[in-house]
């Protein structure tokens, strides 16, 4: 019976996606589509549902705007974005507001959708017993930060940041070099990463991508100038970055960000199945295959240690 397979909504305005969409996934799920994103939200009020899956550009209400209200609504609802633009704009609010699984491009690959809507499901009904942790629960103290930046303006400003604009005392260690990363690790249990997307010349997000792969309770934040649709489109998918944050520093966005870090940090230690939530891709085209074996290597290593 339909009531018996799991609930998953796809929202777009254009009718014949959506039919193409229900088609696509009918045999396996009880699927709901919508080409109005509120009455969307409407059904979510009144329905458990595992994924919502839906486009950016809607006259009514964005996709951004959407998955923001799902999350506020449904936590535990799986999100993903789906859309057939390179919109800067919204892959950044796809990070920082909407905290997707998932960004899914148009036109879409039937098999590689099929893949990810099942781990979205998947994932999702593996956490429906599982409680969120209460705030009350999260409490912790002096937790590291690792600053990913050879500018020292930046991490200055970043370590005034947390010392004048936290509640709560944090220790901020500052590498400037992936060997100054990988000695930081061996020696201290990172909560927060805030990371720029380069040191020098070399490209850093292969390091981003797979600090989380092989540590899902670290948070990563990535702070930078640098702004590349299919680069941040990756750090979503292989890396489940938390926050993309523009430079130069903004005291209040940084500030707010690091706390919201932290308490996701707190909430995975204390619960980590909801660490699955996070799960990332496998990197698909390693910018350099040398930094990312090296940095698999050393994971690996201190994993087992």
């Amino acid at each position: 019976m339909a009531s018996d397979k799991p609930t998953i909504l796809f929202v777009d305005d254009e009718e014949r996606i959506v039919r193409s969409l229900r088609m696509m996934f009918r045999a396996d799920y009880n699927v709901k589509v919508f080409t109005n994103g509120f009455e969307a939200l409407e059904f979510l009020k009144e329905n458990r549902v595992q994924a919502v899956i839906s486009d950016q550009r809607m006259p009514s209400i964005t996709g951004v705007e959407l998955l923001r209200e799902v999350r506020n609504i449904s936590p535990n609802t799986m999100r993903l974005l789906l859309t057939g633009y390179s919109d800067l704009e919204a892959i950044v609010g796809s990070i920082n507001e909407g905290e997707i699984f998932r960004y899914i491009s148009k036109p879409w690959n039937a098999d590689e959708i099929r893949e990810t809507v099942a781990k979205a499901v998947e994932i999702a009904q593996s956490l429906e017993q599982v409680a969120l942790p209460a705030n009350r629960d999260l409490a912790g103290a002096g937790e590291h930060l690792l600053i990913i930046d050879d500018d020292p303006d930046t991490a200055s400003a970043i370590k005034q940041v947390v010392e004048e604009e936290l509640d709560q005392p944090h220790v901020v260690e500052w590498a400037v070099s992936v060997d100054s990363v990988f000695e930081i690790l061996e020696r201290k249990e990172i909560a927060v990463v805030i990371s720029e997307m380069h040191l020098g010349e070399r490209d850093i997000t292969p390091l981003i991508k797979t600090l989380k792969r092989y540590n899902p309770n670290v948070v990563t934040m990535v702070l930078t100038s640098f702004r590349d649709a299919s680069a941040l489109v990756a750090l979503i998918n292989e890396g489940q970055v938390h926050r993309f944050l523009p430079k130069p520093v903004r005291r209040k966005l940084v500030a707010k960000s690091i706390r919201d870090a932290v308490e996701r940090y707190r909430a995975l230690k204390a619960a980590p199945q909801l660490a699955k939530r996070h799960q990332v891709e496998e990197i698909k085209k390693p910018a350099d295959s040398g930094l990312s074996n090296r940095i698999i290597g050393f994971m690996r290593r201190l994993r087992t240690a």
